[in-house]
């Protein structure tokens, strides 16, 4: 079976979880699941993200401490993957985040090759990039547009993400003109991934009997070592606002103007 219907399959079977089995799932994660009427308040959202981002810095972490042979130039670009989920995963935590889960299920021939990792990652990230794209349409319709327009940042590195794992699987990286819309409401994957949290369930196959723990961020920077990344603001940083700048410049003339003089 080729790893595109792999990812067809499960996130379809997801899709009939989440109508199924949603209420029991978000019980024992302490998820406030949205309804019909309503949406996702700021809290879910993050929290449901924060799962996410964990799991995907556990996951990079144990491919990179792996045995599987990936070209100089993959595991660059997987240990840039791991340093940017860590970046998201604190960001979240600095802003009330909680992720529902520290230690996860993985399908048992994940880290058998670089296509398996490849096909196991691709169908994580195309939850991710819905999941993003969900909170930047919830934050919008709560009236929050700087939440929604770093969501949207977050979503566009997941889509990298996706790009450069599809093609480590062997597909066409760049197989869509826009981020697909799997969810309307980010807690929409939590329950997609439930075999990954509970390691109940065969959408993914068969999956370890042991559960893998987050690493720790420690842990992690000790593997990055050296930064790769360009720093980047998000949205909601105040400096970024308009006219942010000419203020704050505004402001330090004087300042230092009037330190100068007194040094005279």
């Amino acid at each position: 079976m080729s790893s595109l219907h792999n990812r067809r399959e499960f996130l379809r079977g997801g899709a009939l979880l989440a109508v199924a089995s949603a209420l029991g799932f978000a019980g024992a994660f302490g998820l406030r699941r949205a309804e019909a009427a309503d949406g996702d308040d700021v809290q879910t959202i993050v929290n449901v993200a924060a799962t996410a981002e964990t799991f995907a810095c556990t996951h990079y972490y144990r491919t990179l401490t792996s045995n599987i042979r990936f070209t100089s130039q993959q595991t660059q670009y997987i240990r840039a993957a791991l340093e940017q989920e860590l970046a998201h995963l604190e960001f979240l935590n600095a802003n009330g985040a909680k992720a529902l889960a520290d230690s996860f299920y993985f399908p048992v021939n994940t880290y058998r090759s670089a296509i398996s990792f490849g096909a196991f990652s691709a169908i994580a990230e195309t939850v991710f990039v819905g999941a993003y794209l969900a909170a930047a349409r919830r934050f919008a319709e709560l009236g929050n547009p700087l939440l929604a327009a770093t969501a949207a940042q977050v979503a566009v590195i997941e889509g990298q993400h996706l790009a450069l794992v599809r093609q480590t699987a062997g597909e066409l990286p760049n197989n869509v003109a826009l981020g697909e819309p799997k969810f309307w409401n980010t807690s929409e994957a939590a329950p997609v991934l439930e075999p990954i949290l509970t390691g109940k369930g065969n959408s993914l196959g068969k999956l370890e009997t042991s559960p893998v723990k987050f690493p720790g961020a420690d842990a992690i920077h000790k593997l990055i070592s050296k930064s790769a990344l360009s720093p980047v603001k998000p949205f909601t940083d105040p400096s970024l606002a308009p006219g942010a700048a000419a203020s704050a410049t505004a402001a330090a003339t004087p300042a230092a103007t009037m330190a100068a003089t007194e040094a005279k």
